[in-house]
């Protein structure tokens, strides 16, 4: 089954494309590398494919079915900056969320333990978080009412090597679990260890789209592709 169908997707942001043509196809229960420099299109992509922008042309299908509320309601979206209240603490953060979702607060609890975040830390205010901390919080809302598919743009941006291996862990841990994980990023170690297939998108373009078990040298791919450095 194909949780997520990209064909030909193309976005023009104040006159000039950003999108010219990306597709790609994530399959159920995989972790998919969306790779790219910065600047390549890859938020854009995403905030199409969740209707806040709205595409110019193309495609997008999900779980089969053209995007609705009733689709939306089965997606879990965590985005570069952190969008949590930064002054309310852990756990009022996601028990707002629970109560926006309509889901009991015992899953605020569930989703927490899932990430594995300290009991000690949760009456702490969000600011006064680590930034792993935050990330891993943010990760927590987005599982709160238990979605099959997680969209993640650049999860492992401005962590430190402890933050990044802990996510990195977590998002193995939810494929095992079922889940089918989406995330975008230009870190090329990153998605070499844990993605099962990647995308190539630069300049708005997807391209190569592949298996991460038929490439060995991922860097030398991106590179004959893309050019310059990953």
């Amino acid at each position: 089954m194909k949780v997520i169908e990209v064909e030909g997707l193309k976005k023009r942001l104040g006159g000039r494309e950003v999108l010219g043509g990306v597709s790609f196809h994530v399959g159920k229960g995989e972790i998919y590398g969306f790779l790219g420099p910065n600047g390549a299109g890859k938020t854009t992509t995403i905030r199409t494919i969740l209707g806040l922008l709205r595409k110019d042309g193309g495609s997008v299908r999900l779980f089969g079915k053209a995007p609705t509320r009733d689709v939306f309601r089965r997606i879990g979206v965590v985005f570069e900056y952190e969008t949590l209240n930064p002054e309310w603490t852990v756990l009022e953060n996601l028990r707002f969320v629970a109560y926006a979702q309509g889901r009991d607060m015992g899953e605020v609890e569930d989703s927490l333990e899932t990430v594995g975040f300290p009991r000690e830390h949760r009456d702490k205010k969000f600011r006064e978080l680590s930034k792993g901390m935050k990330r891993k919080v943010s990760l927590a809302s987005a599982l709160v009412h238990e979605p099959e598919l997680l969209i993640l743009d650049e999860p492992t941006s401005g962590l430190d090597p402890t933050a990044r291996i802990e996510v990195r862990k977590l998002l193995l841990k939810l494929r095992d679990e079922g889940k089918t994980v989406f995330f975008s990023s230009h870190n090329l170690p990153e998605v070499q260890k844990i993605a099962d297939r990647a995308a190539i998108i630069s300049n708005g373009i997807t391209k190569a789209e592949f298996s991460l078990r038929d490439v060995e040298d991922l860097e030398a791919v991106y590179l004959k592709l893309v050019g310059g450095s990953p």
